[in-house]
């Protein structure tokens, strides 16, 4: 079995952004996401803020993961690799965007 170089690409990927993801929960780091606009999240919300910005980032290294994963099978149909994509994809993003309304933006 041949393993494109891209499949190695997208799981180093993947597997730093799960570290970063890592990173933003337990050190709190939501500097890393924000920049200089975390200032504008209250100090009794930077914990909780930062639990669902990395959980949010986790799930999005999931869909790149999976990318690089499936795309080593060749017996596995495209679709399959992008329904995978599409939903770890989507799921993050939406947990990033729930974490944005609930914490950032007040």
């Amino acid at each position: 079995m041949k393993v494109e170089m891209i499949s190695w690409i997208a799981f180093a990927m993947g597997v730093f952004l799960c570290v970063v993801g890592i990173i933003i929960w337990a050190k709190k780091k939501i500097d890393l996401v924000h920049g200089d606009d975390a200032d504008k999240v209250a100090e009794y919300d930077v914990e909780p803020y930062a639990r669902v910005l990395g959980i949010g980032v986790m799930i999005l290294s999931l869909a790149v993961i999976s990318y690089g994963v499936l795309s080593c099978f060749p017996m596995i149909p495209v679709f399959v690799q992008w329904i995978a994509v599409g939903a770890f994809g989507g799921a993050g993003t939406a947990v990033l965007l729930y974490g944005h309304k609930k914490y950032f933006d007040k």
